[in-house]
Parts: structure tokens; C-alpha cells; sequence
């Protein structure tokens, strides 16, 4: 395995933590819609930004590892194929 492959398993948890910041932006995003006071508000949008600045990182990092490339859709399909086939096998 080269430097920048991942293992199997590194790659499953790595693609759980980029979809799960995912969730986490939407969430906070619909929570601060519907804070009422300026300290919570405050709040969450630092949050906001901090779980936005984590999706890129981990984006960025499946990324170079040629993971996960969301500007090729056709390649990206044939790529999560590829992995759910292996998920099965292992």
C-alpha cells in the first residue's frame, strides 16, 4: 500500500466522518435559523463554520487519496460500485 492509499477500513471511516459533518452543517444550519437569542446565535455559527472547515479537510483528504471526486459523477458511481461490491466481500 502506497503512502496515500488508505486501508479498506480507513477509507469506510473516513467516508463515515465526511458524510457526518455533512449532516452536522445541515443541522446547524436549521438550528440557527431557529435560535432566538444572539449568544446561541453567536454560537452556532461558529459552529457552523468550524464543521464547514472540518468537510473540507476530510473532503480535501479522500480527495488526494483519489477517493471521493465529486466534479466526475460517471468515475465517483463507478468508484462507490467498486467499493459497496468489496464491502461485501470482506
Amino acid at each position: 500500500m502506497n503512502e496515500k492509499e488508505l486501508s479498506f477500513s480507513d477509507h469506510v471511516i473516513a467516508t463515515d466522518m465526511l458524510f457526518e459533518t455533512k449532516a452536522a452543517v445541515k443541522d446547524l444550519a436549521a438550528a440557527l435559523t431557529e435560535s432566538t437569542t444572539s449568544e446561541i446565535r453567536t454560537f452556532l455559527k461558529q459552529e457552523l463554520r468550524n464543521a464547514i472547515d472540518q468537510h473540507e479537510q476530510i473532503y480535501g483528504f479522500l480527495q488526494d487519496r483519489g477517493i471521493y471526486d465529486a466534479y466526475n459523477v460517471p468515475q465517483q458511481l463507478q468508484k462507490d460500485l467498486e467499493y459497496a461490491e468489496r464491502s461485501l466481500h470482506e
